[in-house]
């Protein structure tokens, strides 16, 4: 099993660097913060600058690995579905938790599948919500905080996330990850 450390060790091996950079630090520690297994963190890295030809790893920011480390994990939630357990009382569970930022409608998922989907979405409702309702000046400090990652939406928003999970004391809303 893979942990923070090994991760930044891997990064730096690939790109052939000395230090991570303030953006890859706090890419990690969202991504641990977010509860993202490390061995697919790991794989998702080895495999975006496998891809890359070698001239421009060392250029290339590791949290532009974000969408091949998505594909990993859907891709592992997918595998996982089958697997029966006591999800219906999570979903319930994390849907009160939910029900206590937006509007939750009553659902009733026929799988752990669609399940994911509807809590996907909805967590997609609640940071549009969270964030739509900070004040102006919040807004403009996290976006300057994260203006290194502006060429990246996906890693921008991903970042901004972690900040209103942070301030708001939010879990992750999924039925295939356990809160640490």
């Amino acid at each position: 099993m893979s942990s923070y450390r090994e991760v930044a060790e891997l990064i730096l091996k690939l790109k052939g660097e000395l230090f991570l950079s303030p953006r890859e630090r706090w890419f990690l520690k969202r991504l641990e913060e977010s509860a993202y297994p490390w061995h697919l963190v790991e794989e998702g890295i080895k495999r975006f600058y496998a891809k890359l030809p070698p001239e421009r790893r060392k250029k290339t920011p590791a949290f532009f690995a974000l969408g091949e480390i998505e594909r990993l994990r859907k891709k592992a939630i997918k595998n996982s579905a089958g697997k029966e357990d006591n999800w219906r009382e999570r979903f319930k569970s994390l849907l009160e938790k939910l029900g206590e930022y937006i509007e939750v409608p009553k659902v009733e998922p026929k799988d752990k599948m669609s399940a994911e989907e509807i809590l996907a979405d909805l967590e997609s409702k609640l940071y549009k919500h969270l964030w739509d309702n900070l004040p102006e000046e919040e807004k403009k400090a996290l976006l300057k905080k994260y203006a290194q990652f502006k060429q990246d939406k996906t890693a921008l928003s991903f970042m901004i996330k972690g900040e209103l999970r942070k301030k708001f004391g939010l879990g992750v809303f999924s039925l295939f990850v356990e809160e640490r």
